[in-house]
């Protein structure tokens, strides 16, 4: 999106994609010298909210902005990127679920394993670990955007699109190298070595906490200091629940869409302090299913809602 005064145009394919999932008129300039050049544009001042429903859609949206004024005389203004928003990254309230990570994560193979790191870029908080299965802890998460080697055989199973609700995006494969992810994360969190956080001879999880440093320096303009520095995780040590049982629990979501009790909708309804958690008791429900589902964990999870909101299963 290109902003040309009160407006951000887009123009040739990107103009006939836009205009056809946002509803928008498609325009046309230089008709008059035979070589019309599809544009459509949206008002600067809302924006986000189209901005929002592309990446709801999935796409990725470059916001080019003007650097400086138009004047009298000055043709062409300069104008530079200013930010690439993607499902993953995006930090606008337009663009978050309610109650609910936005998780940009990243999946690269080592062996008989992969390595799986995730970052909300809006909370700074930045996981990484080691699995057999990752396209069962990315569901759990409900990552928005998932990063992987663009050469790679595929890593992810595709016979279950209904649960698939992640956007794929492919980045050379230099970019999970071990060497460059430790070198980059690192310098980035100004660390001699990555052991303190649980990292000492996981390479593939250093390699996929590395995509996800390396795309958020490349999408962003914006500092990243607030990033916590990537912990390791073990998932064998916690009770495990897949999305079907997640689902079938109503732990976050109702089965219907009409609605319905559901863990999390509970724990916001209680006095404690959860209810009142950046993003709301969805989030903490989803790292209990997919990270610390111990049964203690979701027993004291009922006990509170039974506790404080007389709601029983």
């Amino acid at each position: 999106m290109f902003r040309l005064g009160d407006f951000y145009e887009l123009f040739f394919e990107d103009a006939v994609t836009a205009a056809k999932e946002l509803e928008i008129t498609l325009t046309a300039r230089n008709k008059e010298k035979g070589a019309a050049i599809p544009m459509c544009g949206v008002p600067f001042h809302s924006a986000e909210g189209y901005i929002a429903r592309l990446i709801g859609k999935g796409y990725r949206v470059a916001i080019c902005d003007q650097m400086e004024e138009a004047g009298p005389g000055k043709k062409l203004v300069r104008r530079e990127v200013t930010r690439i928003v993607t499902p993953g990254t995006a930090t606008d309230a337009h663009l978050l679920r309610s109650h609910e990570n936005n998780y940009l994560a990243a999946v690269v193979r080592a062996g008989a394993r992969s390595g799986v790191a995730y970052v909300d870029i809006s909370t700074g908080e930045f996981r990484a670990t080691e699995v057999d299965d990752p396209q069962s802890l990315l569901e759990n998460l409900g990552a928005r955007e998932v990063l992987m080697p663009a050469e790679a055989p595929p890593l992810l199973r595709a016979e279950q699109p209904d649960l698939r609700r992640w956007v794929v995006t492919e980045l050379d494969d230099w970019i999970f190298s071990a060497d460059y992810a430790d070198r980059t994360l690192r310098e980035h969190f100004r660390l001699l070595s990555l052991d303190g956080f649980g990292l000492a001879g996981r390479g593939a999880a250093i390699s996929a906490a590395g995509a996800v440093l390396h795309y958020l320096r490349d999408t962003q303009r914006a500092a990243l200091d607030h990033l916590d520095p990537p912990r390791y995780f073990d998932r064998a040590a916690a009770m495990v629940l897949d999305a079907v049982t997640v689902r079938n629990l109503e732990l976050v979501e109702p089965i219907f869409s009409d609605g319905g009790a559901t863990l999390a909708g509970i724990l916001d309804r209680t006095a404690t302090g959860m209810a009142d958690a950046s993003c709301g008791s969805g989030c903490c429900v989803r790292r209990w299913t997919s990270l610390r589902s111990r049964h203690a964990s979701m027993r004291s999870a009922i006990w509170c809602a039974r506790r404080f909101c007389g709601q029983s299963w």
